[in-house]
């Protein structure tokens, strides 16, 4: 119920949000930081994605297989990910765990260590991520898709940077973009399960106190002008593949328009799942693909909707035509 929903802005700028439900055990509690990969400059494109990375290689209380041993002793599942307005922390423990978690999170977020030998190591997990994406072709067309879509706009940029970029990030350059960007303003924690909100404002109290605050503003459309689609588009790319990837797009509401939930439900109808538009038409009645779907991205200020297919070279036209016919 939203009813059971409470937030609280604490005076040195934290947001702390919690859902209370009675009904369960358990406990999901995060930290989400206002800042992703299209607040990066050319130069700094991925260091955001890094940081997400780089935290779980030790703080000045952990050691990265403390980090490791404590997750796995709390029983809870441990979740990391970066997106281009966002870097999100979150773990599910039982509620038990609840202060164990907070300790945690907290401590990762706002004491990382970035010891130099850890940075480089990880730069070379990174390379190995590009090179993952770049052998698997859906993974690859989506990175093509944005950099053609949005040209020379941060939200066309690889969330997790480039080959050039990211051997650069080294201690001091990544430590003061965390000291900047992480500040507590930049912060939002927030907890759903059998949680109380009196609690949660105590255990992150403790948390983060004596932290510095950082001086960082949060994210602003001056920071990073409203982006400029592109279109026609057309890509081509590994010849040698069996399939092609194919991505029709066209705008879409941003995350704070009123359209957003209409708009919801009707990506759900042309794409959303096995009854949709595009599974029946393309998948169930031609079999013209194996993967086939749709969906929204909203961010704060623009959005764009895709309908992805792979399908054999020959049948890319047929595939195409009853695509756009489905909406």
């Amino acid at each position: 119920m939203i009813d059971d929903v409470q937030s609280t802005r604490l005076p040195n700028g934290l947001t702390v949000l919690t859902e209370h439900m009675p009904g369960l055990r358990s406990v999901t509690v995060g930290i989400w930081v206002r800042r992703g990969s299209r607040h990066e400059s050319a130069e700094l494109n991925g260091i955001s994605h890094f940081i997400e990375h780089a935290v779980f290689k030790g703080t000045q209380r952990r050691t990265a297989r403390d980090i490791a041993v404590e997750t796995d002793r709390m029983g809870g599942h441990f979740d990391a990910y970066t997106t281009h307005e966002m870097i999100g922390f979150a773990t599910k423990v039982a509620d038990t765990s609840l202060a164990e978690a907070v300790d945690l999170l907290g401590d990762l977020v706002s004491h990382p260590r970035f010891d130099q030998e850890d940075l480089e190591r990880e730069q070379k997990v990174i390379l190995e991520e590009m090179k993952m994406v770049e052998d698997t072709p859906d993974e690859l067309l989506g990175e093509l898709f944005n950099a053609a879509y949005f040209p020379n706009q941060p939200l066309g940029r690889p969330i997790e940077g480039t080959k050039e970029t990211v051997p650069t990030f080294d201690h001091k350059t990544t430590l003061a973009f965390h000291a900047r960007e992480f500040s507590f303003s930049n912060l939002v924690i927030a907890a759903a399960g059998n949680v109380d909100h009196r609690r949660l404002l105590d255990l992150v109290g403790r948390a983060f106190d004596g932290c510095e605050s950082g001086t960082a503003a949060r994210p602003t459309l001056i920071d990073n002008p409203r982006p400029r689609p592109a279109a026609p588009i057309l890509i081509e790319q590994k010849s040698e593949l069996e399939q092609v990837h194919l991505v029709i797009a066209t705008p879409w509401p941003d995350a704070l328009s009123e359209n957003r939930y209409a708009a919801s439900l009707l990506a759900s109808v042309i794409g959303g799942g096995t009854s949709s538009r595009l599974w029946q038409k393309i998948r169930e009645e031609r079999g013209l693909a194996y993967s086939v779907g749709a969906g929204g991205s909203s961010f704060s200020d623009v959005g764009v909707f895709n309908v992805y297919a792979g399908t054999s070279p020959e049948q890319l036209d047929e595939a195409r035509s009853r695509a756009r016919r489905c909406y």
